[in-house]
């Protein structure tokens, strides 16, 4: 590992990694007070630490942490003040409006905009009407997935090299969902992706995986080498984890959402970079999640007889807690300091 890597933002990390409890049990709940404490009198986030303690070791109520996602995926500028914040929403909202109406006006003219809109919306619309479909948010307002439809084909028509891929309608409902409100869903989608569009490639994701299998091997070599044994050592099996966020792993839409918010709070994107050799100098938090989840159910896979039985596990797996989670940053704590 190249001891020059990310000098000032490993010295950030440190320090919000040492607020982590590392408490696995029932965590207190986010009161509105320790909130609007965060905040000067003209709305400036002045406990940005705090902040992030408070998404690390608290249970955020829903208003609250629609509020959140906004500061952390940025659509916020964390430094803004609530005057600023409400013209830069304004603008946010009128651009998105101005890209909605691009595309929409291209779907039934002839021609390769045309094509390449139509050939979008098709793709979409086989994922839309299966994404959280028993989730009272769609269940309760089927409108709300015209939304999402018409969200990810405005992401994928404005952004060509990145396109769409299987799964960004489950991310972008993670967002849709937990903010409830469609313009800034969108751009913390779309600053989301702007620092992890890399793993949406094929050559991304193979250096992820190719980090973590060196995060597995490193932790618990006998693990790893069954794992090659059984012909899994590429790591494949777990693309869908990273891709996604657990989201499919986790028992139900509100854990999912607790272990995105951490999974960004400890790693933020900004932290990882890939170097030309495709090696990850600083893995981020799900790669240790992998190791975490692994490590769990290590006895189960050492029985494993052939590839077949790992893929049928990873179909069953479902995290219930958070003790995973904790495990995966008492892991990255250690490797951080290390650094």
């Amino acid at each position: 590992m190249s001891p020059s890597f990310f000098n000032r933002s490993l010295e950030l990390l440190k320090r919000e990694l040492d607020t982590i409890k590392y408490t696995i049990g029932t965590r207190p709940s986010l009161s509105h007070e320790k909130w609007f404490g965060l905040f000067s009198s003209e709305g400036q986030m002045i406990g940005q630490e705090r902040f992030h303690e408070y998404l690390l070791n608290y249970e955020w109520p829903g208003e609250l942490l629609q509020e959140g996602w906004k500061f952390l995926f940025s659509y916020y500028d964390i430094d803004s003040q609530h005057d600023e914040r409400v013209l830069s929403g304004k603008d946010f909202e009128k651009q998105l409006r101005k890209w909605l109406h691009l595309w929409k006006a291209l779907q039934d003219r002839e021609g390769p905009e045309g094509d390449r809109v139509r050939k979008l919306i098709y793709l979409i619309n086989k994922d839309v009407h299966r994404t959280d479909r028993d989730h009272a948010f769609y269940k309760d307002c089927p409108e709300n997935s015209d939304i999402l439809r018409d969200l990810l084909v405005t992401y994928s028509f404005m952004n060509p090299d990145v396109g769409y891929v299987q799964g960004m309608n489950e991310l972008l409902s993670l967002f849709l969902v937990t903010i409830e409100d469609k313009v800034a869903a969108y751009w913390a989608y779309h600053n989301y992706l702007t620092c992890n569009k890399i793993f949406y490639s094929s050559t991304g994701l193979m250096a992820k995986l190719n980090a973590t299998a060196e995060l597995v091997a490193t932790h618990d070599r006998e693990l790893y080498e069954k794992l090659v044994t059984l012909e899994c050592g590429n790591m494949l099996f777990c693309q869908r984890w990273l891709l996604l966020g657990f989201k499919r792993e986790s028992k139900n839409f509100a854990m999912a959402v607790k272990i995105f918010t951490l999974l960004n709070t400890v790693q933020p994107s900004h932290y990882l970079t890939l170097t030309g050799a495709g090696k990850c100098d600083l893995p981020s938090l799900d790669m240790f999640l992998v190791v975490a989840v692994l490590s769990s159910y290590r006895r189960e896979i050492l029985s494993f007889k052939d590839q077949t039985d790992v893929y049928q596990w990873t179909r069953k797996l479902k995290l219930a807690d958070m003790a995973a989670i904790a495990t995966a940053k008492q892991l990255y704590c250690c490797y951080a300091k290390d650094c």
